[in-house]
């Protein structure tokens, strides 16, 4: 069991969620009730001007509030008390879906974070001699922006296959409070 004890500012609470499918995103909007077909028919997001389906905002925000409950040991330690977040960045079929909460202050019994959370969206892997072995739907789809590019989001690594190009981005930065029951 978390105690008060247990925090430092600076300490780090992760997870990370990859699996943002579009059997995923209907099964969602229909457990949700939002329907809005920007969420699950690629054409109507297209109309849009959104290049193909985008999350719901609060399958985002959920995993922000899972990673509380998860870590509070679903109330076991305390409660979630405040979120409070700004939606940046869409989050897209494919995506992995990184939420960090590090400590900025601790007080009594409430701790205080700066959470983030981040999408990494793969666009494609190329062979050595430039040659595309793998593309995945950001690229197909042209996701990634110039403005993307010329703020450093795209990003490039080895893998065992080539070279792996993707996007990574803060889509959701915030803050959270919780109050342990010690």
């Amino acid at each position: 069991m978390v105690k008060i004890s247990d925090y430092n500012v600076g300490d780090v609470v992760k997870d990370q969620f990859e699996g943002v499918t579009r059997d995923l995103l209907r099964a969602y909007a229909k457990a949700s009730g939002d329907t809005n077909p920007i969420h699950t028919n690629d054409a109507i997001a297209e109309r849009a001007g959104l290049k193909g389906i985008i999350a719901h905002g609060l399958f985002s925000t959920g995993l922000i509030t899972k990673l509380f409950e998860d870590h509070l040991e679903h109330g076991k330690a305390g409660n979630l008390i405040e979120v409070n977040i700004e939606m940046r960045g869409f989050v897209r079929c494919g995506d992995r879906i990184i939420t960090k909460a590090t400590v900025n202050n601790v007080d009594g019994k409430r701790v205080y974070f700066d959470v983030e959370q981040r999408t990494i969206t793969k666009v494609d892997i190329k062979d050595d001699d430039g040659n595309l072995v793998e593309q995945f739907e950001a690229g197909e789809r042209g996701y990634i922006s110039e403005k993307d590019i010329e703020r450093g989001l795209v990003k490039t690594k080895e893998v065992p296959e080539g070279v792996l190009t993707y996007r990574e981005r803060v889509s959701t930065p915030g803050t959270a409070i919780i109050e342990l029951f010690e």
